[in-house]
């Protein structure tokens, strides 16, 4: 199926929700998206047939219940939050371009389950972007812990780099939470290092670091205090910071509406000369690509240069594999 014809029927099953100009937008971001980090799990196509699927019912605009010149939190009503990704991302250029920096949080909502779509977007505005997701309670243990707590907690960032925009979105736990399922459902091994048994001994047995209750033992990344550290200062910045719940506070069952999340967008323009920022980012992204790899692999990379690759040889013209259900799904929402 050609990429033009997905954009289009995704456009189509939003149309009963937002304007032509937002439903565009969705789709071109929503594609691009999943051009750039393929996700071999379908995780992007469930997570957007949910986001629209959340509308059903549902009138009125999306409540802004904080609205500051800096700052705008929205409360989405159990609505997926990728629909309205133009409005947000409009919402924050302008005020960025106002103040220098802006930010956004995103409460009672479908989930930012995406997270370089949230980026994606921003970067290519030519804005600096950092955003987090409070992901999945009960999923990473702290250091040295028995028993997870927090979330993966997903972090995303973007900006303009030298071959294009730079963009990264990742888990902050060692391996997402999908993978632990995975292994165990498979009855696989789990790679080195990603996770502990309830004695807080590392384990590669899935069962072991897993719950019949869904609670996993995932190690935060680097399995060290370095990275329990950031996914603590994410639960803490898409939680606490916007008045949403913490994974403690969390219900047992997993209640998307519990989670919440941030972006906030620098115009580089107000922090620096924008000529200097690109000499800077020129310069730096070519020593890297120019060091020697070590014996084995063939290059070393910048982060965000993959998936700019995987983008580079796609026109809206190309033909591309599409899941069956996803296409039948999108038709019929729309």
């Amino acid at each position: 199926m050609k990429i033009r014809e997905i954009k289009r029927i995704l456009a189509d099953a939003t149309l009963k929700y937002i304007a032509p100009a937002e439903a565009e937008y969705f789709a071109n971001e929503v594609v691009e998206t999943d051009i750039r980090k393929p996700a071999a799990d379908r995780k992007y196509q469930n997570v957007m047939i949910g986001d629209i699927k959340s509308w059903e019912g549902k009138t009125g605009p999306v409540k802004k219940t904080i609205d500051l010149p800096g700052y705008t939190q929205y409360d989405f009503e159990g609505r997926g939050p990728s629909l309205k990704i133009k409005e947000i991302h409009d919402e924050l250029e302008r005020k960025a371009k106002t103040n220098g920096i802006a930010m956004i949080s995103i409460i009672n909502s479908g989930g930012m389950h995406v997270m370089h779509l949230w980026a994606q977007g921003l970067a290519k505005r030519g804005l600096f972007v950092l955003g987090g997701w409070c992901g999945g309670p009960d999923t990473v243990v702290p250091f040295n812990g028995t028993r997870g707590i927090f979330g993966t907690n997903p972090i995303t960032y973007g900006f303009p780099g030298d071959k294009g925009d730079i963009v990264v979105d990742m888990a902050t736990s060692e391996i997402p939470y999908f993978k632990i399922v995975a292994a165990k459902k498979e009855q696989k091994p789990l790679p080195p290092n990603t996770a502990v048994d309830s004695d807080g001994e590392p384990t590669q047995d899935a069962s072991k670091a897993l719950s019949d209750d869904g609670v996993s033992n995932l190690l935060p990344m680097g399995a060290s205090y370095k990275g329990y550290n950031v996914n603590y200062l994410i639960e803490i910045m898409a939680s606490a910071l916007i008045g949403a719940r913490t994974s403690s506070q969390m219900s047992d069952a997993y209640i998307e509406t519990e989670h919440g999340g941030f972006i906030i967008a620098i115009d580089i323009s107000k922090t620096t000369d924008r000529n200097k920022y690109d000499a800077s980012i020129k310069s730096l992204n070519e020593e890297v690509r120019a060091q020697r790899p070590k014996k084995g692999v063939e290059r070393i990379m910048v982060p965000g240069d993959h998936n700019l690759e995987n983008k580079a040889s796609i026109s809206d013209d190309t033909e591309i594999e599409i899941d069956e259900k996803y296409r039948k799904d999108l038709i019929a929402l729309g």
